[in-house]
């Protein structure tokens, strides 16, 4: 957006958690929370003043800005300031909400540094566990992509920095005026989310006081003060510290050839698992000599919940992994081998014949994973609306173009691959430009041009023929060619600019462009983006695309278009790479 809010937001995170650590700071030292607690006020009273001399030292500097921005634009003669007071609004909703999370670390922790440990643990934790529950399940199971679990059970109000930068923010609304589009208005969105986040900023502040209330003086300087968590501590990141390790040295084993099974990694979760409940341990007493009967009676208990927690991600990997929908349920399917092709109807039998071919690959393919060198995505659209999709790794022993026949049948149809080639559904594209550019053997352009959008539809339709003679596809789509990597095309950009019907299929990479870092981290929690849907990226009817055409000797009617409309060089000869 245009008006951003990131650098609001992402001031007041760091400055809700300064300001709670200094709020709060007495409680950390035994000598100061006594003294403090023996004087002759409430502890309802000293949480109340720690909460709203905190909020204040948010909130003034922010209204301070907003009188100084206000100034500002009065002075320029611009009346319309009511996006300063929304934008004054929103830091203050959003500073009430992340102070609350600060006062609850504040009081369930006894040392200073553990308030900004636990800060980013209660930020943090939720992604962490649904990355590590995600990693380990597609581990174990086959063909289940990393995003079909987490999609469903990813919910990211529980990751409230990510979810407060990707919904808060002021989006400009765009006027089409020639070929240019231009902002007209900036719309406020993320007061539902705003909102939803006082109010569970007032039930958070609630129960911080009963924990203050509560809480023993004597706790002081203990990394958690509160003995019933404990446990929980030590056991819920102890159990995702296994999870999340046991996948990494997988891989990392993998990057020495060494592939391990079910058995093995589910081992490596309890032993890695078992050293971070330790160390946690040895943190939460601040002492290496932690060992005692008592300690190895709780391990042994550790261990089973860990075997538990994996044996339940494994199972149900493995019953997910083996539903297929029935072609009834479904409304169409798309399934990228050289690349996307989508089919409807009775067509989608063929795209069920061949996940049943790749899952039939599971036993070879975990014997040598380390050898992938080939993924396959399946992708369903249910006519409920739920998508069903599936990622197929392959290794080199396994040739899709030989052993799914009937898919490559459909992939290698013409309309198919001129899709393919344009990166989109080409039904009623509309061409607005394109430019030419060829080179000499030293790289250095001989021509350089530009064409309207008749030339480049032109262009086009040449291509489509070159297609139909089955002659452009080795210069555009290598991989369809087993494999073999030839590049004799011609040293020559030639790129098409042209815009996709709203709602027609385009290419997954066109979606990925422009976003931010925190929305990269949300869709890896599962936040769903055009980008990252299989095979199902759509247009919005207005963004601009563009494709880069390779061409040889063999695209004889492109040529003849090319030469007609002056865009060969009349001097310098067609070179190729090889």
């Amino acid at each position: 957006p245009a008006i951003s809010m990131e650098a609001d937001m992402i001031f007041i995170f760091v400055m809700a958690l300064v300001t709670g650590m200094a709020m709060f700071s007495y409680l950390y030292n035994s000598r100061a929370c006594n003294m403090i607690h023996s004087m002759p006020v409430t502890r309802r009273q000293l949480f109340s003043t720690n909460v709203l001399t905190g909020l204040l030292f948010m909130w003034i500097p922010q209204i301070i800005k907003y009188i100084m921005s206000f100034v500002i634009c009065i002075s320029y003669g611009n009346t319309k300031v009511v996006h300063i007071g929304i934008n004054l609004l929103a830091a203050m909703g959003i500073s009430f909400f992340m102070y609350s999370l600060v006062c609850l670390c504040a009081v369930i922790t006894g040392q200073l540094v553990s308030v900004a440990v636990m800060y980013a643990v209660v930020n943090l934790l939720y992604g962490g566990a649904v990355i590590a529950i995600a990693n380990v399940l597609t581990y174990v199971s086959y063909g289940l992509p990393y995003m079909e679990f987490v999609r469903k059970i990813s919910v990211t109000w529980f990751v409230p920095m990510l979810q407060l930068l990707n919904r808060v923010g002021f989006h400009p609304g765009m006027k089409k005026a020639g070929d240019d589009y231009y902002c007209i208005k900036y719309t406020f969105r993320g007061t539902n989310t705003i909102v939803v986040y006082v109010i569970a900023a007032a039930v958070i502040y609630f129960i911080s006081y009963k924990i203050y209330k509560h809480r023993d003086l004597e706790n002081a300087g203990s990394f958690i003060a509160i003995p019933k968590l404990k446990p929980v501590f030590r056991w819920g990141l102890g159990c995702l510290g296994g999870l999340i390790l046991s996948t990494v040295t997988a891989s990392l084993l993998l990057g020495l050839r060494i592939s391990i099974g079910v058995p093995a990694i589910m081992m490596l979760a309890v032993v890695l698992g078992i050293i971070v409940f330790l160390l946690l341990e040895m943190i939460i007493r601040k002492n290496f000599k932690i060992f005692s009967k008592a300690l190895f009676k709780e391990i042994i208990a550790f261990g089973g919940f860990v075997v538990v927690v994996f044996g339940g991600i494994t199972v149900y990997g493995n019953v997910q992994e083996n539903y297929i929908p029935k072609l009834a349920d479904i409304d169409s399917a798309s399934i990228a081998i050289d690349f996307d092709i989508n089919l409807e109807g009775k067509d989608v039998e063929k795209i069920l014949e061949t996940q049943k071919i790749l899952m039939a690959q599971k036993k070879d393919y975990f014997k040598k994973r380390y050898n992938d060198s080939w993924n396959i995505t399946i992708s369903y659209t249910l006519k409920n609306g739920e998508k069903v999709n599936r990622v197929y790794h392959t290794t080199d022993d396994f040739n899709p173009h030989k052993q799914c026949r009937a898919i490559m049948a459909e992939e290698n149809k013409p309309q198919n691959i001129i899709n393919a080639i344009m990166q989109c559904d080409t039904t009623d594209i509309t061409f607005i430009n394109g430019s030419a550019e060829q080179y000499d053997d030293k790289y250095v352009d001989v021509l350089n041009e530009s064409f309207n959008g008749k030339v480049a539809a032109d262009i086009f339709e040449a291509v489509k023929k070159d297609v139909e003679a089955g002659v452009m596809q080795e210069y555009n789509l290598k991989r369809m060619l087993d494999g073999v990597d030839k590049d004799n095309s011609y040293m020559y950009d030639l790129m098409l600019n042209f815009t996709v019907p709203k709602g027609n299929r385009i290419g997954k990479s066109w979606n990925v462009y422009g976003f931010t870092w925190y929305e990269e981290l949300l869709d890896i929690l599962g936040v769903t983006k055009e980008y990252s849907d299989f095979g199902d990226a759509r247009s919005d009817g207005i963004e601009t695309y563009s494709v880069n055409i390779s061409f040889g000797e063999n695209c004889t009617n492109l040529i003849a278009v090319l030469k007609e409309n002056g865009l060969i060089s009349s001097k310098e000869p067609l070179l190729t790479y090889e």
